[in-house]
């Protein structure tokens, strides 16, 4: 008789902090302490039935949430209702009690003007939006304007090296936003 090894994934020395969730743009987006939930295609409306259940289920010690989503909304040629959904998903994340940061869009490659132009206004708009609502907003935008080498052929989806950059970029404002965290706390002398 031989002995059987139980195979089970090891627990995490450390608790998950972030909560990252998406679109598939965020498909290969993982570092320490980030729950990475992708949706592939998803629009806000489908975030908007999937996120209660989500934040339900979340362990205790996730206290941020990170919402990638609006490239597939855009497609859709209908600005102000996508506004529409993204104040109503802002309603849910308000309640939710956590610390709540937008993932701006990134733009595609060889997608024509409009496309473009429409990802541009949601961008300046969620950026806008963000600070009226006291969100933090990650600009991907900036990042990847321009930046062929970060696409795959499809011109949507970042690639290895793009997932990478876009990794760091979030990293960067989760870490910055916690070192903010920690000034804003320290007595005045």
């Amino acid at each position: 008789m031989g002995t059987q090894i139980e195979s089970s994934t090891p627990h995490p020395l450390f608790s998950h902090s972030t909560l990252l969730v998406g679109d598939s743009i965020i498909r290969n987006v993982h570092f320490f302490n980030v729950m990475t939930r992708c949706f592939p295609s998803a629009t806000i409306p489908a975030l908007l039935d999937k996120l209660p259940g989500l934040l339900y289920s979340i362990p205790a010690s996730v206290k941020r949430v990170i919402i990638h989503v609006g490239s597939n909304d855009v497609t859709r040629r209908e600005s102000v209702i996508t506004q529409q959904h993204f104040n109503h998903l802002f309603d849910i994340l308000k309640s939710s009690g956590m610390s709540v940061s937008i993932s701006g869009p990134i733009p595609t490659v060889s997608h024509g003007h409009g496309r473009f132009s429409r990802l541009l206004s949601l961008h300046s708009w969620l950026q806008s939006a963000c600070r009226s609502h006291s969100f933090g907003f990650i600009d991907n935008f900036n990042l990847f304007w321009n930046r062929f080498s970060f696409f795959r052929r499809d011109g949507i989806h970042p690639n290895r090296h793009g997932s990478s950059m876009l990794t760091a970029n979030i990293r960067y404002a989760v870490q910055s936003h916690i070192y903010t965290s920690m000034v804003d706390s320290l007595p005045q002398t």
